[in-house]
């Protein structure tokens, strides 16, 4: 099942990278996929539900190889963790990938402009809720209120993006590995000075 479904993830990136969001049929994937047009819909009940799949594909990939850095990674301290989440997140999403679906997305959104919410809810919500999930079992975090963790999460990745992600959409060249590890480093530290200060605060009011 596990390599059906990649199989199917694959045609239909590339189906709707050549095709289009409008020129890609169902049919037609579960040929290019090499798989029957039920088990396509075992997979995706629509074309809506596949697009979403080829997003999260896009931007959560799960190759043994990465979950093993990812695994490693997580038993590092906090900052280091931040450091790691900001440096995958941006080079997700300037990825060959995610830029050839966003450009998708653009040429396709006045016929659906739904597709802009499935792309950043794939993109940039699906990231929050995970950091958000992470940060709820630290200690770091405890006590904090729900609304209050979750912008502090959201904030860390607003402070990724930047002009130069226009660039890349544009096909011009992208920030250097060095540019990408500085923006991550300064987006932690200023996660990690958020949590301080307010876990600060509750102790300046009881003084």
């Amino acid at each position: 099942m596990a390599r059906k479904r990649a199989a199917i993830v694959a045609a239909a990136e590339q189906a709707f990278v050549r095709d289009g969001y409008a020129g890609s049929g169902m049919e037609s994937i579960a040929r290019e996929a090499g798989v029957s047009i039920m088990t396509l819909y075992r997979h995706a009940r629509t074309k809506d539900d596949l697009f979403a799949a080829v997003i999260e594909s896009a931007c959560h990939p799960a190759d043994m190889e990465e979950s093993a850095k990812i695994d490693d990674a997580m038993k590092k301290p906090l900052a280091d963790i931040l450091l790691f989440i900001g440096v995958m997140f941006q080079e997700r999403v300037r990825g060959p990938k995610t830029t050839h679906l966003l450009r998708v997305v653009m040429t396709e959104m006045r016929r659906f402009p739904h597709l802009g919410e499935l792309a950043y809810n794939g993109l940039i919500n699906a990231h929050v809720q995970r950091l958000d999930a992470f940060l709820s079992a630290r200690d770091e975090t405890s006590g904090m209120p729900e609304e209050r963790r979750r912008k502090i999460g959201h904030d860390f990745f607003e402070r990724l993006i930047g002009l130069d992600d226009y660039r890349v959409l544009l096909g011009l060249s992208p920030p250097s590995a060095h540019d990408i590890r500085k923006r991550a480093e300064r987006a932690a530290q200023e996660l990690l000075a958020e949590l301080q200060g307010d876990r600060a605060a509750p102790r300046s009011r009881e003084s």
